[in-house]
């Protein structure tokens, strides 16, 4: 995708991880489904995407899975502020498709963090708190209809990667609600 997904990317210079990722990690293919980081355990690495991409899920109560979150080609894909403090990942972050990531382990990115950052993760932690903090407000700002339409613009790509279930579940909507505004917004457009 050319614009990144994730606007933390943008906010932070995160390209000495990145470089350290590509020059030391272990290159690491995930088959589509494969996990990356499993809920409930610790994450044991850090990556960048090289292809494919990879989509972070959480259970629901009634035990579905739900889409919060994705990793496409040259972003980092972790279950960061959780593996860097040693707690169990809230999430699962699994392979949406056939994938590629050169990934370090958690230990070795913390060092290179540390030293990125001056051992003052503060800037990390407010673009990532502010990145979430966007997104749960536009829940609340916005109709499902304008979420969609706001990612499609801002990710144009994302429908050609991403099946339509999982941008449903990101969305908060389900399949079939999706599809009734894809068929507004397309009987309007014919208009």
């Amino acid at each position: 995708m050319p614009s990144r997904f994730n606007i933390y990317d943008q906010k932070i210079d995160l390209s000495a991880i990145k470089k350290f990722c590509r020059e030391n990690g272990r290159t690491a293919h995930y088959s589509k489904d494969d996990v990356f980081v499993q809920q409930g355990c610790v994450g044991k690495y850090l990556g960048v995407v090289e292809s494919g991409y990879f989509k972070y899920t959480t259970l629901t109560s009634s035990g579905n899975e739900a889409v919060v979150g994705f990793a496409f080609e040259g972003e980092i894909v972790a279950d960061y502020y959780n593996s860097f403090n040693r707690l169990p990942s809230e999430v699962t972050i699994k392979a949406g498709a056939d994938s590629s990531v050169f990934q370090i382990r958690t230990q070795e990115a913390r060092n290179v963090f540390y030293a990125s950052f001056d051992s003052n993760l503060s800037a990390v932690n407010g673009a990532l708190f502010s990145e979430i903090y966007s997104r749960q407000l536009e829940l609340y700002r916005k109709t499902p209809t304008e979420r969609y339409l706001n990612l499609i613009s801002s990710y144009p790509q994302i429908l050609d990667i991403v099946s339509l279930r999982d941008i449903a579940s990101y969305l908060l909507v389900t399949p079939v609600y999706l599809s009734r505004i894809r068929k507004n917004l397309a009987k309007k457009s014919g208009e």
